[in-house]
């Protein structure tokens, strides 16, 4: 395969609720190339839902890149992306790092990994990843759980999978001189549905770019945001509210409009993260009834003496 290919192929995962987000990203990363590049997002669709309610994705999004190396032919490059991201240097930096004999490349360790590879940015050799998406599925709660997947282990040797992009290409959280890539970890302080994160005005600052450019118009956050899928507080941090015109509302203020519009941040994940909790639960119950009555009051005592209110005024808190 040749190191070089002349269009840089980015699949991004990013369901309905995140195709803002992919746009600040695509944006991010044809600003600062001159490549040709073609980008695409995916989704839990091209794979297909696990039939145990425990496996169901963290993210709308998780299992989409399994199909990345059949979307691409099995042949050439590729890179994986999450959308919460948003990039600062050019691409072809992490495009063009020499395999070496790997099938995938990953940023290299840093302490923030936790000596752990992180897998939400991928350089992909396709043609040597003959993945098939329904097998990989399939074989979840009977040769794998959901988080050994995730890190590919179980379907790469350690030498395939080799921490040696550039350093900088999936910075958590964090942003410096050396920084190429900015990855918003937590999915409740991403910028588009929290106002709070002390690194969101770069994702802000990039919005704001596409509307001066044309490339977003203001209707197109106005949907958005009809949707409920950003934060409505948005609009007034972009000067986009008529209601709102020329007043300088702190993050607690926005938050606190958000609220009162009845936004509630990834209601769905929320959803899907409670059914997969109590399926886990369940099974738990069923197998070893000992062990789930054990950690259900050593779980219970937790909760009481962190949050006593709530354990009193909330059922779920005592799960």
């Amino acid at each position: 395969m040749a190191e070089n290919q002349e269009t840089v192929r980015i699949y991004v995962g990013a369901a309905e609720s995140e195709q803002l987000a992919f746009r600040v990203l695509e944006h991010s990363i044809r600003r600062h190339t001159g490549l040709a590049v073609d980008m695409r997002t995916i989704d839990n669709r091209l794979a297909p839902t696990p039939s145990d309610v425990r496996f169901l994705p963290y993210t709308n999004f998780s299992y989409g890149r399994f199909a990345i190396p059949k979307l691409a032919g099995y042949q050439g490059r590729a890179v994986y992306m999450d959308s919460d991201m948003i990039v600062f240097r050019d691409i072809e930096e992490l495009w063009n790092t020499p395999f070496n004999g790997a099938k995938i490349l990953v940023e290299k360790i840093t302490p923030a990994a936790d000596k752990e590879k992180l897998t939400a940015v991928m350089l992909m050799d396709c043609s040597a990843l003959p993945w098939d998406p329904d097998e990989i599925i399939a074989g979840l709660g009977v040769r794998y759980g959901y988080e050994e997947l995730m890190s590919m282990a179980p379907l790469l040797s350690a030498d395939m999978i080799q921490d040696r992009l550039p350093l900088g290409w999936n910075a958590l959280d964090h942003f410096d001189e050396n920084t190429r890539l900015l990855h918003y970890t937590k999915v409740r302080t991403q910028p588009w549905v929290y106002t709070g994160h002390p690194l969101g005005y770069l994702w802000v600052d990039e919005v704001r770019r596409m509307l001066d450019s044309g490339v977003l118009q203001a209707g197109d956050i106005q949907q958005q945001v009809e949707q409920k899928f950003i934060r409505p507080s948005l609009l007034i941090e972009l000067g986009l509210s008529a209601e709102h015109q020329g007043q300088q509302l702190s993050p607690q203020q926005l938050a606190r409009y958000d609220k009162s519009q009845g936004f509630i941040i990834q209601q769905q994940l929320n959803e899907r993260k409670l059914a997969r909790k109590l399926a886990k639960l369940n099974h738990q119950r069923q197998t070893d009834p000992e062990a789930f009555l054990r950690e259900r009051r050593m779980r219970r005592w937790r909760k009481f003496i962190r949050h006593p209110l709530r354990f009193l005024t909330d059922p779920m808190m005592r799960i």
